[in-house]
């Protein structure tokens, strides 16, 4: 139902501002003027989106209450158009979700359209139409806002200005399927229908009421001429809505109550024109960097090749989120720093972290759009350990393309694109090496102590480190499966230095360096991978179907492991049961929410995992398919 051109009116707006909420399973098309900017800073706050995201946005809003509509500070998985095909059709059909929106009676809609946008000259709206005939002055008394309106309305009959905030409703709203279409005037019933089924998520703690007008709409606003428009352009949304037509009225009144306005009108103007001269300012100036960037990024990639570049553009000019490299600005410091991509692992952090501060100079934490508190989680069990000025945390407000499929339709230029998040966590480097590493990777003694050795042997030789990994599938805090027969040795740490980069390939990124760069590996049983039995450990692929490409025969393994154990069925013979040694100690506070154990001296945990598990003895019992041998062997979790 959902048009994929420019056919039908306004067929854009309904792609990429119609909010999706997935998780909640909630549609919501926003009808312009109708109560929309409310419910959406509500719909942000019900996806984990922060105030503080859409005061990044670079369009010229006239206040903060507007930035809502930056379409490009929500995620794409909350707007229609990131849905296509199966998925877009799954959106519109599927059973169990709200799909609303709010509809306005005609008349003071388009009121309150043209006094926003037109009477007080909203920047984009004066450039669009400020030299029409029709458009408003500056008024000096009460009647001639009402003259100007007037004049407005009659012309809207011979379609001289189109806009999506005064369309007509039904032309929107015929575009998806929805349950439900409130009313502005009875919101509450909408908000209340809402809540329902949401469910158990928690409500945000008030609804605002954003984006009113100085001046109500007077009686008697429409004359003849203009009420005649009024009934023939909005028939539809009179027929379908219910609304009764507008009617007459006396204006003098109003015209008396508003007089005192006119200041306040006047002086908003005058901010508004100033806001408009910035916003102009500032887009220069993000095209002038932009395109000096994009000079130096062209100069560099002939000359030395495009990893050697020391900046890296977007497609998107998102000018703060361009890759600068930290090696470009000076020697780096020796040892490693850690970067760590994070999306929704506070539960992991406490485990991860402790040991990964004690084996490098420093870790960065980029958070890609947690809603856990996943940065908060890591500022508290860094300043725990004593760390907290060697946690360096920024936010990558962009959502990022799955592996698979998604990854590989995103251009790879693209803040959306995994290369290019990845270039960007990285550039933030400051030491000899980096450690490329996940948050649900916990490293064991064995492995600190050798990450160590490492920063000052590799000051005379540079080399890429490998590091051995285990899955550790986790049932609670107190069982597990460690899969013995899955050994992933991948590179994790490389030299911070021109021609270390990452590039895209088909199903993810891929890190480049030369071809002669030597190897180190670390012993094996350095990392265990925490993949938690009751979570979604597969969100960030957008397919399962690992069996379809060699590439991800050892993904294919991983979810058929999981999924048995997830399921209950019996683990593999190559998977081994882990339970923490009976009287295991911690010898910091573990961390964990409700762990109360001390700190400097060796005490008994509540959960007695420790930070940093010693599968040593895993390697000494290998598993060996076969009948005779039991499904499940315990190695000790220390």
């Amino acid at each position: 139902m959902v048009p994929e051109d420019g056919n039908t009116p306004f067929a854009r707006h309904v792609l990429e501002r119609t909010v999706v909420l997935s998780e909640l399973r909630v549609l919501f098309l926003p009808v312009p003027k109708a109560g929309c900017t409310s419910v959406l800073w509500l719909l942000a706050e019900l996806a984990g989106l922060a105030v503080e995201d859409f005061a990044r946005s670079g369009g010229p809003e006239v206040s903060p209450a507007l930035t809502v509509h930056d379409a490009s500070l929500w995620r794409p998985e909350h707007r229609l158009i990131h849905y296509g095909g199966a998925e877009r059709e799954r959106v519109l059909r599927e059973d169990g979700w709200l799909r609303f929106t709010l509809v306005r009676d005609p008349a003071t809609r388009l009121w309150s359209a043209w006094q926003s946008k037109l009477l007080l000259r909203e920047p984009r709206f004066l450039e669009a139409f400020g030299s029409a005939p029709w458009f408003p002055r500056v008024p000096e008394q009460p009647a001639d806002v009402l003259a100007d309106f007037r004049c407005f309305a009659a012309q809207l009959g011979g379609g001289g200005a189109e806009d999506v905030h005064w369309a007509v409703q039904r032309d929107l709203t015929d575009q998806i399927p929805l349950d439900h279409v409130g009313r502005v005037e009875r919101m509450q019933e909408t908000l209340a229908r809402l809540r329902a089924h949401v469910g158990e998520v928690p409500w945000p703690a008030g609804v605002r009421r954003e984006n009113r007008g100085f001046l109500p709409m007077p009686p008697g606003a429409y004359d003849d001429p203009a009420a005649e428009v009024l009934r023939h352009r909005y028939a539809a949304d009179y027929d379908a809505f219910g609304y009764a037509p507008v009617a007459d009225g006396d204006p003098s009144g109003w015209e008396e109550a508003v007089a005192p306005l006119l200041p306040a009108i006047h002086g908003t103007l005058e901010q508004h024109a100033r806001l408009g001269q910035l916003h102009q300012v500032a887009q220069r100036r993000l095209r002038r960097a932009q395109s000096a960037e994009e000079r130096l990024e062209s100069a560099s990639a002939k000359h030395v090749g495009h990893a050697r570049s020391p900046a890296l553009t977007n497609l998107e000019r998102e000018t703060d989120f361009n890759v600068r490299w930290g090696w470009a600005e000076g020697p780096p410091q020796a040892g490693f720093t850690a970067v760590v991509r994070v999306k929704d692992e506070a539960r992991s952090l406490p485990w991860t972290l402790p040991p990964l501060l004690r084996a490098t100079e420093r870790v960065v934490l980029v958070d890609n759009g947690s809603s856990d508190g996943s940065a908060g989680v890591a500022r508290r069990v860094a300043a725990e350990a004593g760390a907290g000025e060697r946690l360096e945390v920024h936010d990558y407000p962009f959502a990022v393309a799955r592996c698979g499929d998604e990854h590989l339709g995103t251009p790879a230029g693209s803040v959306h694109s995994l290369a290019f998040f990845y270039n960007w966590s990285f550039a933030h480097v400051r030491t000899r090496y980096a450690l490329k590493w996940d948050g649900d990777m916990v490293l064991t003694d064995r492995a600190v102590a050798a990450l160590r050795d490492l920063a000052w042997q590799l000051e005379a030789c540079e080399a890429v480190v490998k590091v051995p990994r285990y899955p550790l599938y986790l049932v609670d805090d107190r069982r597990g499966f460690v899969d013995v027969g899955l050994r992933n040795c991948e590179a994790w740490g490389w030299p911070n230095r021109p021609g270390y980069s990452f590039t895209k390939a088909i199903d993810w990124e891929l890190p480049l360096w030369g071809g002669d760069t030597r190897t180190v590996t670390l012993p094996d049983w350095s990392c265990v991978e925490l993949e938690h039995l009751d979570a979604d450990e597969f969100g960030h692929w957008s397919h399962t179907d690992f069996e379809r490409s060699a590439r991800t025969r050892r993904k294919r393994r991983e979810w058929e492991v999981f999924q048995a154990l997830a399921g209950g069925s019996p683990a593999r013979r190559a998977c081994c049961r882990s339970r923490p040694r009976p009287g295991a100690t911690s010898s910091t506070t573990c961390g964990r929410p409700g762990c109360r154990s001390g700190r400097g001296r060796a005490k008994r945990c509540p959960r007695p995992f420790r930070h940093t598990p010693d599968l040593s003895a895993a390697r000494r019992r290998p598993a060996r398919a076969g009948p005779s041998r039991p499904a499940c062997r315990p190695p000790s979790l220390s």
